[in-house]
């Protein structure tokens, strides 16, 4: 498949979504729910890019794109994984204080081998869950076709209202089922787009894209104040099919007026690395940033939130190159594969 510089304006534009949510000042209390809605706008549109990107054409058989998915998901996970949990045995729980000194040594390794790298890396939840979610979409685009596989995706995503089992959370089960509607829809989106393009004109498309976002958006606002928590969380991938036509509206315009961008090509090939390392950056902006403006200065800043979310996406640029470039090992890719 060609190219094509929209997707990697949604990626870049997911990725500074991620970095900002995890950005102190961190407002998850249940005053602060917009916080939840910046969440769900960033990590969980990258399964739609995923699931635009799947071609089952491509793929030989089921162990073949097993291989494939192994090597670009499970790779990265586990070379990422063994360098910061080496940091965090010997730097990051003295930094981290007396809580993280208290646990113990092999939690961390259990937690990898489960699929659920807390301690350690825990953004890696989101690799966790697309290589499970991956798997498990695979049989059913191989036997099923047209909508099919969305619908079996939002079943899927709907039994969590109705089933929470302990197991569920291995190699984020739960989390990849969720999902799923998402990563389905980015996959049989080209058929839509084309339909939707063709029965309505540009007026009416970017009205009718503008109301669905309103209705999703608000959603993911409002809907945890007035119900059950639990119930909206599980709603919450229906809510965000709502905004997705705005969002790639908004990169396809992007594309059309900008044309490429390499910053945007570059964070998109990255995202990976971007992944594994912000939340580190961000560790130690705040260290900084605290010792030399006081305790308190992250409470409310917004302001503050934002400019460090832009400094840590123009600080990793030149490591994530320098990864791609002379580490791709790291990610699973030969040396020869270079962008």
């Amino acid at each position: 498949m060609k190219r094509q510089a929209w997707l990697d304006y949604i990626k870049f534009i997911a990725m500074f979504l991620v970095v900002v949510y995890h950005t102190p000042p961190r407002c998850e209390c249940d005053g602060h729910v917009h916080e939840l809605a910046l969440f769900n706008m960033g990590a969980p549109v990258f399964f739609f890019a995923a699931g635009y990107l799947f071609n089952i054409a491509k793929q030989k058989n089921f162990l073949n794109f097993l291989l494939h998915r192994a090597r670009q998901i499970l790779v990265p996970y586990t070379s990422f994984f063994i360098i910061f949990y080496a940091l965090w045995l010997f730097v990051g729980r003295r930094m981290a204080g007396p809580e993280e000194q208290a646990i113990d040594t092999l939690v961390p390794v259990w937690q990898f081998i489960q699929g659920m790298p807390d301690v350690v890396l825990g953004t890696f939840w989101f690799l966790a869950a697309l290589f499970t979610m991956q798997v498990i979409y695979y049989p059913i685009r191989k036997y099923l076709s047209g909508f099919w596989p969305l619908a079996v995706a939002l079943l899927l995503s709907l039994s969590l209202l109705f089933i929470d089992l302990p197991w569920l959370r291995y190699w984020n089960l739960d989390k990849a089922l969720l999902y799923m509607p998402i990563y389905a829809i980015g996959n049989v989106c080209r058929d839509a787009e084309s339909r939707f393009s063709t029965a309505l004109n540009g007026t009416s498309k970017a009205l009718v894209c503008i109301l669905l976002a309103a209705v999703g958006l608000g959603f993911l606002i409002v809907a945890p104040q007035t119900i059950d928590r639990a119930v909206a969380y599980v709603l919450a991938p229906e809510a965000i099919i709502l905004v997705l036509p705005l969002y790639t509206g908004i990169c396809k315009w992007l594309e059309t007026h900008l044309g490429t961008s390499r910053i945007a090509q570059t964070v998109a090939i990255t995202g990976i690395s971007y992944l594994a390392l912000q939340n580190y950056l961000i560790g130690i902006i705040k260290i900084v940033v605290t010792r030399l403006l006081g305790e308190g200065v992250f409470d409310g800043n917004i302001l503050l939130k934002v400019v460090i979310a832009v400094a840590v996406m123009a600080i990793l640029y030149p490591l994530v190159l320098f990864i791609e470039r002379y580490l791709p090992f790291l990610l699973g890719k030969p040396y020869s594969q270079r962008n």
